[in-house]
């Protein structure tokens, strides 16, 4: 869940902002806004992602999520020396820009 606090599947067992609810197979996803929300995210915004398990190792830290320590060690160098990108992204970078009238 990107904000809010709400709660998910038939059960309606109740999550909030940072948490992740993971679904079994089926064709519906339920999830519900609480009637209440955090006055700083006044709105529910959840974000669905789907796809088959691929049944990999999985090794995570902080925002980073890899298939070994290694790999996590080496995105968290990647990212402090600016190798990531940034959002939104900055087209054009070590080229001239030219504008036209």
């Amino acid at each position: 869940m990107l904000a809010g606090q709400g709660t998910d599947g038939a059960e309606r067992r109740p999550f909030r902002k940072g948490q992740l609810a993971v679904f079994g197979p089926g064709d519906t996803i339920r999830t519900a806004a609480a009637q209440n929300q955090p006055q700083a995210e006044p709105n529910l915004d959840v974000l669905v992602i789907g796809g088959r398990p691929i049944r990999e190792p999985i090794a995570m830290a902080g925002p980073f999520v890899m298939n070994t320590r290694a790999e996590v060690v080496q995105a968290f160098e990647d990212f402090q020396a600016g190798k990531l990108g940034s959002i939104p992204a900055v087209h054009g970078l070590g080229t001239e820009l030219h504008q036209s009238n």
